[in-house]
C-alpha cells in the first residue's frame, strides 16, 4: 500500500464521520427547539460539539498531528479548496437561515437562543456535508 492509499482511507472515513455528525447536529438542535427548555447543562455539550466540528472543518488538526506524510497527503491543495468551499457554503446557509427563521418568528415566536442553534446548525451542516461531499467525489 503506497502512501495516497494510505491517506485515501482516512480521508473517506473523515467524510463519513461529517455525514454523521451532521446528522447529529440536526438531531440535537430539533430536539432542543422542540423541548425549549435552555439551561447551561443543555447548552454546554451542543457548544462542545459545534466546537469541535468547526474545529475538525479547519486545517488546525493536521497542524498538531505527528503523522507527516500521510497528514500532509490528506491536507493537501484540493482539500483545502474543499474546506474554502464548505465555508462558503456554511456561510450562505447561516445567512438563508437567519432570514427564514427571522421571517418565521413573525408568526410563530422562537426564543433568542432557539435563533443561534438553528443558524449555527444550518451553516455548520452546510458546510460539514459540502466538505464531505467534495471529499468523497474527489475520492473517485
Amino acid at each position: 500500500m503506497n502512501l495516497v492509499e494510505k491517506a485515501e482511507q482516512p480521508s473517506q472515513v473523515r467524510a463519513i464521520i461529517f455525514y454523521l455528525l451532521a446528522v447529529t447536529l440536526l438531531l440535537a438542535t430539533v430536539l432542543a427547539v422542540a423541548t425549549p427548555s435552555e439551561s447551561r447543562t443543555r447548552l454546554l455539550p451542543w457548544f462542545a460539539m459545534i466546537g469541535l466540528a468547526a474545529l475538525n472543518l479547519t486545517s488546525l488538526p493536521f497542524r498538531w498531528s505527528r503523522c507527516g506524510p500521510v497528514s500532509h497527503l490528506m491536507n493537501d491543495e484540493t482539500t483545502r479548496d474543499h474546506r474554502r468551499s464548505s465555508f462558503a457554503a456554511g456561510f450562505w446557509a447561516m445567512i438563508l437561515s437567519a432570514a427564514a427563521t427571522m421571517s418565521v418568528s413573525t408568526f410563530h415566536p422562537l426564543g433568542a437562543a432557539a435563533l443561534g442553534r438553528i443558524t449555527i446548525t444550518a451553516g455548520l451542516m452546510a458546510a460539514l456535508i459540502c466538505f464531505a461531499t467534495l471529499e468523497l467525489r474527489a475520492s473517485r
